[in-house]
């Protein structure tokens, strides 16, 4: 039962995504979720003043369907997106992260995490595909 509920709940996820492709082929900015997702957690630390707290952290990846255990993927690398404070007490951007923030709002728009359909991104169930917004 619980796996055809997961399987319904992702099928449901992917013609609301579909729906939502319709609606906003006008608005021209097309995606990955994948992408999305990485990028809204980032961009949300930057509105913050480019540090947050493990824990705000946690609560923006929950908020666009990420796992909070996946964030560590942030810390890794090259070059990470994010790393501690001097104090350990909040993660702060890098220069990689805030480029990444920076390339994404050059793209698309400074307003962008408004316009993103937050019904299909912070849908978990979302598999990784295209939409537009």
């Amino acid at each position: 039962m619980e796996k055809i509920l997961e399987e319904l709940k992702e099928i449901e996820a992917r013609v609301s995504a579909l729906i939502r492709e319709l609606e906003s082929q006008n608005e021209g900015i097309t995606a990955n979720v994948g992408e999305i997702r990485r990028l809204a957690v980032l961009e949300e630390i930057f509105r913050l003043g480019r540090e947050a707290t493990p824990e705000e952290i946690s609560v923006f990846a929950q908020k666009y369907g990420k796992d909070p255990r996946s964030s560590s993927g942030y810390f890794s690398g090259k070059s990470p997106s994010l790393k501690r404070s001097e104090n350990g007490k909040k993660r702060v951007l890098t220069p990689t992260g805030i480029n990444s923030v920076m390339t994404a709002r050059q793209q698309w728009g400074t307003d962008w995490l408004e316009r993103i359909p937050l019904d299909i991104v912070g849908n978990a169930s979302t598999p990784d595909l295209e939409i537009t917004f």
